[in-house]
C-alpha cells in the first residue's frame, strides 16, 4: 500500500434562509444567507490549512446543480491556489439534486402533518419520508435509485485510483436528506432492489463528464427508515472502505477534522 485509502467527504452546503427556519427546500433555489457564506468560508479556512483535506488528494468534485451547493464549493476552495482548484474536477450531478418535496416543498414538519391529516392520511402510523417519500414528489425509491448511481459512481473512480496508485479524496457537496440518504446507502443501509422497470434501467445521463464512467445498475439500495444520522447545513462527514478495500464501504468516525495518517501509518486490522 502506497497511498491512503480513498475517501468519501461529504459537505453539506452552508445555510440557507429555509434551513435556518426548517423549511423542507428540494427544488427551490436559494443562496446561502450572510451566515452561510462566513460559515464556508471558515470551514475551508479550516480543513484545507490544518490540512485535514490535503488539496493534491482531491481528485473529483460532485455537487448537486443547485445555487446553495455550488456556491458551498467556491467559498470552500477559495483557499487554494489557482493551479491546485484546476486540477479537480467538477462534475454536476443532477443526481445529486435534494429529494423533490412535491406538496411539501417550503413547509415545516409540523405543516406536512397536518396537511397531510387533512387528507385523511396516517391513520395507522406516522409519516416517515425515509418510508412514506413525498406526495406529489419523489418516493424513497426514486431517490434511492438516484444516489445508488452517484455512489456507484464514485466507488468505481475510487477503485481505478487505488489500482493506479493515485490518493484520491472525492468530495461531495449536497443536501441534508440527500446526503444523510447517501451515507445510509453507502454502508448499505436499508434494502436491495434489481433494476426491473424502465425508470431503473434507464442510464438518467445525470452530468456531462467524459471521465466518469457510466455504470449500468443490475440492482439497487433504498431506506424504508429513518437513518437516524444528522447533518446540519454546513456540515462535514467522511466515508472510506475498511482494510483498504472497495468492496467494504465504510463510516470514517474520526471525519474530516483528524488528518489522515501517511500510508504507512494506518492501522492494519484483520478481517473480521
Amino acid at each position: 500500500m502506497t497511498v491512503p485509502t480513498p475517501r468519501c467527504v461529504i459537505v453539506r452546503h452552508g445555510q440557507t434562509e429555509w434551513s435556518k427556519s426548517g423549511q423542507y427546500t428540494g427544488l427551490t433555489d436559494l443562496p446561502l444567507t450572510e451566515f452561510g457564506v462566513n460559515q464556508m468560508l471558515r470551514t475551508g479556512e479550516s480543513i484545507f490549512r490544518n490540512q485535514f483535506i490535503n488539496p493534491d488528494n482531491i481528485t473529483y468534485i460532485f455537487t448537486s446543480p443547485r445555487t446553495r451547493a455550488r456556491q458551498t464549493i467556491e467559498l470552500v476552495l477559495k483557499p487554494l491556489t489557482e493551479e491546485q482548484r484546476s486540477k479537480i474536477h467538477v462534475v454536476v450531478d443532477e443526481d445529486l439534486r435534494e429529494w423533490e418535496y412535491g406538496d411539501y416543498e417550503g413547509l415545516l414538519t409540523k405543516e406536512i402533518i397536518e396537511l397531510r391529516k387533512s387528507r385523511g392520511l396516517d391513520k395507522d402510523r406516522k409519516w416517515n419520508i425515509w418510508r412514506d417519500g413525498c406526495e406529489n414528489g419523489e418516493t424513497t425509491q426514486q431517490i434511492g435509485l438516484r444516489l445508488s448511481r452517484v455512489i456507484s459512481r464514485i466507488q468505481n473512480l475510487h477503485r481505478k485510483h487505488q489500482a493506479e496508485g493515485i490518493a484520491s479524496d472525492i468530495m461531495v457537496f449536497a443536501h441534508g436528506h440527500a446526503l444523510r440518504y447517501f451515507a445510509a446507502l453507502w454502508f448499505k443501509l436499508g434494502v436491495e432492489k434489481q433494476c426491473e422497470t424502465e425508470q431503473e434501467l434507464a442510464n438518467a445521463n445525470s452530468y456531462n463528464d467524459d471521465s466518469v464512467p457510466y455504470i449500468a445498475l443490475k440492482n439497487y439500495r433504498h431506506l424504508i427508515d429513518n437513518p437516524s444520522f444528522l447533518l446540519d447545513a454546513g456540515g462535514i462527514g467522511v466515508l472510506s472502505y475498511s482494510h483498504h478495500n472497495i468492496d467494504e464501504p465504510a463510516l470514517e468516525l474520526a471525519g474530516a477534522f483528524i488528518s489522515p495518517p501517511p500510508p504507512e501509518e494506518e492501522s492494519q486490522h484483520g478481517q473480521l
